[in-house]
């Protein structure tokens, strides 16, 4: 099996053990359609990297609602955070820009949507946004430095902070854990929200992107008010009470469509 599928089959398990605190291991090979042997190894990843603790035939999360690693964020909502990626690249013009990109794995797919742009230096504390960006080495990309966070790839601290602040940017494109018209934007690392948030200050242009899971959520660390940005894009299974009171308080929000099937190009509403 691939690290992918496995990436898939863990956030299942984390997102029942959300929904119901803790999983009988005797029937996740039924409910996941693996063997025994994948189960047993899938949970003995999610053991390694702290996620879940097992006892008696049970396992439970260590942390319920808890940053999870990037590498299997990124096979969450893949489909929802791709076209959300096309959009926002759409929405940058076509002429010399500066950007400022977070890290996280919806920015990721900004950053591959970007990646065959000449016309961009983009300015990145994410490590896997830069790997991204770089893949045609046609943008120009310059990363902060400062002090690796493992769980999201990303660079935070006062080295990072400096870098951004030695630069005025067209657009800021950032991620973000919960989105609340009470909380604003939030995410789950306090360092992780410094960065963020200066990165949106020294914007012009100031992009949230998110599926639409994090709607509706509050995290520990605010990024910034809701009525600081300019736009934020989300995918169609956002909640149409919770999009229109983002409108009122001033957020362009922008849904991309999901459809039935993969093989149908997206629109934007």
């Amino acid at each position: 099996m691939s690290d992918r599928k496995r990436d898939e089959r863990i956030a299942i398990m984390l997102a029942l053990l959300s929904q119901r605190g803790e999983l009988q291991v005797r029937f996740l090979p039924k409910g996941l359609g693996v063997s025994g042997a994948t189960v047993r190894r899938d949970l003995a990843v999610m053991e390694e990297t702290g996620l879940i603790r097992r006892s008696y035939g049970k396992v439970v999360a260590t942390r319920r609602g808890a940053e999870l690693p990037v590498s299997l964020r990124h096979s969450q909502n893949t489909e929802a955070k791709r076209r959300i990626g096309a959009l926002v690249s759409s929405l940058i013009p076509s002429r010399p820009l500066v950007v400022a990109m977070s890290g996280g794995s919806t920015v990721g797919f900004v950053a591959k949507s970007l990646a065959s742009r000449p016309d961009l230096t983009v300015v990145t504390n994410g490590l896997d946004t830069a790997a991204s960006l770089m893949v045609r080495q046609v943008v120009k990309v310059v990363v902060t430095g400062g002090t690796a966070r493992s769980l999201s790839n990303d660079l935070v601290g006062k080295e990072a902070e400096k870098a951004l602040r030695s630069y005025r940017f067209d657009y800021a494109v950032v991620g973000a854990d919960g989105i609340s018209p009470e909380a604003g934007f939030t995410c789950h690392s306090k360092r992780g929200a410094e960065i963020n948030r200066v990165m949106l200050e020294q914007a012009d242009h100031k992009v949230i992107v998110a599926d639409s899971s994090k709607l509706g959520r509050m995290r520990q660390a605010k990024i910034a008010d809701i009525g600081s940005v300019h736009t934020l894009v989300t995918d169609s299974h956002a909640s149409a009470a919770m999009v229109a009171a983002l409108r009122k308080v001033g957020v362009a929000t922008t849904t991309v469509v999901i459809p039935a099937s993969g093989s149908e190009r997206g629109r934007a509403r």
